[in-house]
């Protein structure tokens, strides 16, 4: 759900950028607050395995393909107000470099994944981590709360796309809603892999299962791991992802819309995950999208030890 220039009028695009720029100014104070510095490769790390997993396009029925959002996995990794950071600069970077999200809708990029798919998710996900309790609780929540974050996330970007005139609500969400409810499918089998698998062989990973100590002896094997497996993901398999559009495009050229025409506003080093006009397109993608993770991780860890103010141990908000 990369809303590009050109399909949200300013009003709206206005809107949505003071909301996700007071929601993301909020997560700073909170991680600021709370944070311990131990957490910085871990967020670092989350944000080069998110920008990788979003590379990698899996294909669904009528001709359309879907992509991890990870917004609820970031929040069951990391915390929700983490979370949001990470997926804002991971939101940021494919606008920039990429152009993959226009600069004129990052706010309501933002808003749609970040806001939530990380803290709306997490509000899901929480009631019934609690209510199931234990890893099966933690598992299930996840779950659930990934398929809603995408189903919420298309709602929010119809809502967004009709109050822009771009097109009738009841057509855009019906549209949006047919797609995206079979996307969350996948979003909710990739999430709950991911977090299961976790939490069977390293639980301290997962935000309040432990008080953060083991994290702290252990970063430098936590950061190789996660970002040689987000660097195999972006340069070895992102080349052969599907070609089929996501699940916006799609609805939109349900809706008679021509996405191909628009001009983008800003130009970007690495337009479409190409790097220039070499011949050799799955090696230029490979290329780009090594560079992307690495940008992205960096980002992501230098935001992250810039903002902690505490330099050991986190709290444990919910440690089983």
């Amino acid at each position: 759900m990369h809303i590009q220039d050109g399909l949200l009028d300013i009003k709206t695009c206005a809107a949505t950028a003071a909301l996700s720029i007071v929601t993301v100014g909020y997560a700073v104070r909170r991680v600021s607050r709370d944070n311990a510095d131990h957490r910085a490769p871990l967020m670092g790390v989350m944000a080069a395995c998110l920008f990788a997993a979003q590379m990698m396009n899996f294909p669904i029925p009528a001709g359309t393909s879907g992509h991890l959002m990870g917004g609820v996995l970031a929040a069951v990794m990391l915390g929700p107000w983490n979370g949001l950071l990470v997926l804002t600069v991971v939101l940021a970077v494919q606008c920039v470099l990429f152009q993959d999200g226009g600069p004129t809708a990052l706010g309501a990029n933002v808003l749609n994944v970040g806001v939530i798919g990380s803290l709306v998710g997490y509000a899901i996900f929480e009631p019934i981590r609690r209510f199931v309790g234990g890893m099966r609780g933690t598992v299930a929540g996840a779950v659930v709360a990934a398929w809603f974050s995408v189903v919420l996330g298309a709602s929010a970007c119809a809502i967004e796309l009709a109050l822009s005139g771009t097109y009738h609500l009841a057509a855009t969400l019906g549209v949006m809603l047919l797609v995206h409810s079979i996307i969350g499918l996948g979003e909710s089998l990739i999430t709950g892999m991911g977090v299961a698998f976790v939490l069977r062989t390293r639980p301290d990973l997962v935000y309040g299962q432990t008080d953060g100590a083991t994290i702290l002896a252990k970063s430098g094997e936590v950061l190789v791991a996660g970002l040689a497996v987000a660097l195999f993901v972006a340069v070895l398999l992102s080349p052969f992802a599907s070609e089929l559009p996501d699940g916006l495009e799609n609805s939109l050229k349900r809706l008679g819309l021509d996405l191909e025409s628009a001009e983008p506003l800003m130009p970007a080093p690495m337009p479409g995950y190409a790097l220039g006009d070499w011949e050799n397109v799955r090696l230029a993608g490979s290329l780009a999208g090594g560079i992307g993770t690495l940008v992205v991780f960096a980002i992501a860890f230098i935001m992250a030890r810039g903002i902690s103010s505490k330099p050991s141990i986190a709290r444990t908000p919910h440690a089983s």
